[in-house]
């Protein structure tokens, strides 16, 4: 018996809040609906199938539910643990897609072969997006001309060289304008978040344990920040390594650090997507419009609703594209209607779902780039 699955008392106030379920409608794409069917998966009620598989690999584990939940139910972690019970039943692709993009010396070359693919597939638009540049950065900056306040370690993640090189540099600018020395361990990887959640529990806890054994190699750190909120959310919380996790932009928003940043003005309007990793787990949404705020004469509107995922969930918008762009198309709406400059989004899966359905002309950025470009440097 699995103890956090009997916390649910299957009272339904998370279906309301249930992308899958306020799609379809059918109680089995509900979290109750698939706690109900890990209990009897874990009781040998049900053997696995394809059909339990395709209930379980449906979710976008936006976690919503869990932010809701009066039960405190562990939503995110439960499911990981049932989608392990069907692993060998979820479809091959996805198996094979979430080992590829976890691996930056196979997603490189990956995305260089995607990039023959026509716009029109997914994966093509995808691979289009990312860098032919190597992201390749020293194992610890200082900041010049001054005394360190601090040292905070700085995680890359498998994709963020290949998708977000640009996020990184100005993670690093913002950090050594703060006062902070920067550890870039050389043996992290991938946060495990994809093989977690493709059922592979035993590889991402050996991930896990690379970047546990990274960091501690690094010195002494306040925190270990992160650029992407899909892979904060993994993070957050994860026991094993040497000091706690932070989202980035909750970092740079305490007030001390931001204490040592200015930003020059901008007259621009900027759209604000808040990811539902950012609201719903890490719980650091005020933290980006915080830091957004301090830009004199921006002009910030956020759009959608907090904790409601846009339907990209890491790899969800290749696996199942239509259901990503029903998701996506109230927001895409929504830019549209207002006309940005720009919108920016702290998760690079959320930007690019958003970036490829929008016909605005916008441009789209992480918050942390827009920062940086502003950022008074002394």
């Amino acid at each position: 018996m699995i103890p956090e699955a009997a916390q649910c008392v299957k009272c339904g106030l998370c279906l309301a809040e249930c992308p899958t379920y306020g799609l379809t409608g059918n109680e089995a794409l509900s979290p109750r609906g698939r706690i109900a069917l890990i209990q009897a998966l874990d009781a040998g009620q049900l053997c696995p199938d394809r059909h339990g598989a395709e209930i379980l690999d449906s979710c976008l584990l936006c976690r919503r539910c869990e932010a809701v939940c009066p039960s405190a139910v562990p939503f995110g972690s439960l499911m990981d643990r049932g989608r392990s019970m069907v692993r060998a039943k979820l479809p091959l692709g996805e198996r094979l897609l979430s080992t590829l993009l976890s691996r930056p010396g196979l997603s490189r070359p990956l995305a260089g072969l995607g990039k023959l693919l026509p716009r029109a597939v997914p994966a093509g638009r995808l691979a289009a997006q990312a860098s032919s540049a190597h992201w390749k950065p020293r194992t610890l900056y200082r900041p010049e001309g001054r005394e360190a306040v601090g040292r905070v370690g700085l995680f890359t993640g498998c994709t963020g060289s290949l998708l977000d090189a640009e996020v990184l540099d100005a993670a690093l600018v913002l950090l050594l304008q703060a006062g902070y020395e920067v550890a870039v361990p050389a043996g992290q990887g991938c946060c495990g978040a994809l093989e977690a959640h493709a059922g592979n529990e035993g590889r991402a806890r050996r991930l896990m344990e690379a970047n546990r054994e990274a960091f501690e190699g690094a010195g002494h750190l306040e925190a270990i920040v992160s650029i992407a909120t899909g892979c904060g959310a993994h993070l957050h919380g994860q026991a094993s390594l040497p000091v706690p996790h932070e989202d980035i932009c909750e970092f740079l928003a305490r007030e001390d650090v931001l204490a040592r940043l200015r930003f020059r003005p901008s007259r621009v309007t900027v759209a604000v997507h808040l990811p539902c990793s950012l609201v719903n787990v890490l719980k650091a949404e005020q933290a980006v419009l915080r830091l957004l705020e301090r830009v004199p004469d921006l002009r910030v509107r956020e759009i959608g609703r907090r904790g409601v995922c846009c339907g990209a969930a890491g790899i969800a918008a290749i696996l199942r594209p239509r259901q990503a762009q029903r998701l996506r198309q109230p927001l895409v709406e929504e830019i549209e209607a207002m006309q940005p400059d720009l919108v920016v989004s702290s998760n690079p899966s959320c930007r690019l779902h958003l970036a490829d359905g929008d016909g605005s002309g916008a441009g789209y950025l992480h918050p942390l780039v827009l920062l940086a470009q502003q950022l008074i440097r002394e």
